[in-house]
């Protein structure tokens, strides 16, 4: 009988916090910024290649983070060294999968532009959750090295409300000229 009274106790209290949730404000949703925003507050910029991850748990085990080492080929802003290690809350240790929505994930070998900021504790973290990872492809046909440009840049304005510009890819050059042209203003 007691485990009956737990059950339903534990029941009417789940079914509250579900009719809670939404008035919930969650700080799950990510401001979106554009290339300018990201660059302006970021601590550094760097495109390179993701060289290792470790997952690894907090001190307390209350949450797994992944630790990123990406080697950068060239600096937009900033100077971090020759290899840096990059904190993304998430990840896989043993059987236990924690993730964290509004976070990049990261893939070894692959190369990057990356958005980073120090936060008060002296760790890197990526600026503006997933928005401060971008991905560079090798364009098929011409080999060329490609970043998607998000397509919320400052003429963002110009458009009806609700839509937004659709993202194209840029070539690796022009883009990392693109956002050293944001740090001269």
């Amino acid at each position: 009988m007691k485990n009956l009274i737990k059950l339903s106790n534990l029941t009417c209290w789940l079914a509250i916090g579900f009719l809670l949730i939404p008035f919930l404000n969650t700080g799950a949703q990510v401001k979106k910024m554009s290339s300018q925003e990201l660059t302006e507050v970021s601590t550094a910029v760097l495109y390179g290649k993701c060289k290792k991850l470790k997952c690894e748990w907090n001190e307390n085990r209350s949450a797994i983070f992944t630790y990123v080492t990406i080697a950068p080929e060239g600096y937009i802003k900033g100077n971090l060294g020759s290899e840096v290690v990059v904190m993304v809350p998430g990840g896989r240790v043993d059987d236990i999968l924690y993730e964290v929505s509004e976070t990049p994930i990261f893939v070894e070998d692959e190369e990057v532009v990356a958005f980073i900021w120090k936060n008060p504790s002296g760790k890197n973290l990526i600026t503006g959750g997933h928005q401060g990872k971008k991905r560079i492809e090798k364009d098929e046909k011409t080999g060329s090295r490609m970043v998607q440009d998000p397509g919320i840049d400052e003429d963002q304005g110009t458009l009806p409300p609700g839509q937004e510009k659709k993202a194209e890819k840029m070539q690796l050059e022009d883009y990392v000229t693109k956002l050293k042209g944001y740090m001269k203003h």
